[in-house]
């Protein structure tokens, strides 16, 4: 019987992906579980909404929630952010989401803190990205976004803009068993 194996790092292409986060706590008879980053930016930059309305997508780390919540809100079609995400059809697989907050900048298993040490082009030098995060002090017209000063170096600010603004937008997923 031939067993298919795939070694899995960071910066590893996966599932239509750069994985920068990984689980290994699933059960030895389970695979890996972790998250990858969209290999190039959408197409072209889009507004988080355009309605001053608070949806309450406040996790800082789970985008994939954040992105059911505002696409139920706002509809697959609406052309902002988070439903651009939901259309993604990369690879084949229909999950893609706009991460949160902390899934782009944020900690040891954030995707630009990973990934740009590693020479991978997880972003564009000088580009702001939405995350699927509301700003907390004002949800109805702010989101969380990160501008990308110099990703080889993970060099990156977080910060609340206009969820009116036009930025740029690049999408995650989870690993999924194959």
């Amino acid at each position: 019987m031939n067993v298919a194996v795939s070694i899995l790092g960071y910066g590893s292409v996966y599932q239509s992906g750069y994985v920068f986060a990984i689980d290994d706590t699933t059960a030895t008879t389970g695979s890996v579980g972790g998250t990858v980053l969209q290999e190039s930016d959408t197409p072209s930059s889009t507004e988080w909404s355009n309605t001053a309305t608070e949806l309450d997508v406040l996790s800082l780390t789970d985008g994939a929630g954040n992105t059911s919540t505002i696409v139920n809100a706002l509809g697959t079609l609406s052309g902002y952010a988070a439903p651009v995400c939901s259309q993604v059809g990369d690879g084949g697989y229909s999950d893609w989401y706009l991460p949160a907050i902390d899934e782009l900048d944020g900690g040891t298993q954030s995707a630009f803190t990973i990934l740009g040490p590693l020479g991978i082009p997880a972003a564009t030098d000088g580009a702001y990205y939405w995350s699927s995060t509301e700003y907390s002090a004002d949800p109805t017209i702010m989101a969380d976004a990160v501008l990308v000063t110099d990703i080889s170096t993970a060099n990156v600010l977080s910060g609340a803009l206009s969820k009116s603004d036009s930025l740029t937008v690049r999408c995650a997923r989870a690993i999924t068993t194959p």
